[in-house]
């Protein structure tokens, strides 16, 4: 009996660990999140089966604010290696759109953790940029104006959310400053 009950212990704490090392790790770094996945580049094809698992979860459990947080990550970083440096990517604003949404949802539903906060400053950051280039023979006066609506609106939100995290974590302040979003609208409608 005692050698049966060491064994399911055993077991048990085997499980424990392995399910403790499936969640994708992150690290924080001058005010940025990461995955840290102890790779130098950021493969979107190492995630993908994580990042399907994710969205099916999501479609099952609309409010796992866990796999909300961690699919609007990746999304992120996916965005950030494949889409940069051309900001009308197709996709690109798309997938960044779809975790900004994602990350909203799980503060919604009063998620907390600083990574989150993080995460949203930013997907908003990271938003602006689409719109910094100039796009003036890409698009009339009317979505040009639409178009530094949606700019304001995410620098406002980006600057709102890095003023937070000041708040927040004050020993990384200096980071969260250095982040804000100083650029402008670089057309006129």
């Amino acid at each position: 009996m005692k050698k049966f009950s060491l064994s399911i212990i055993v077991l048990f704490i085997l499980l424990l660990s392995f399910a403790a090392s499936a969640q994708l790790k992150t690290k924080v770094v001058i005010g940025k999140i990461y995955i840290d996945d102890g790779s130098m580049v950021f493969r979107a094809d190492k995630y993908k089966p994580l990042a399907d698992s994710l969205d099916k979860n999501i479609k099952v459990n609309p409010n796992d604010t866990t796999s909300l947080f961690f699919r609007a990550l990746i999304y992120l970083w996916s965005n950030d290696i494949m889409a940069k440096p051309a900001q009308r990517t197709k996709g690109a604003l798309e997938d960044l759109t779809i975790a900004k949404n994602m990350a909203e949802k799980a503060n919604d539903l009063k998620m907390k953790d600083l990574r989150l906060k993080i995460l949203r400053a930013s997907l908003y950051k990271e938003l602006v940029y689409r719109f910094t280039g100039d796009e003036s023979w890409m698009f009339n006066s009317k979505q040009i104006a639409e178009r530094k609506n949606l700019f304001n609106n995410y620098k406002l939100l980006a600057n709102k959310y890095y003023d937070e995290l000041v708040q927040l974590d004050p020993n990384n302040a200096y980071d969260y400053q250095k982040l804000k979003v100083q650029d402008n609208y670089p057309l006129n409608n």
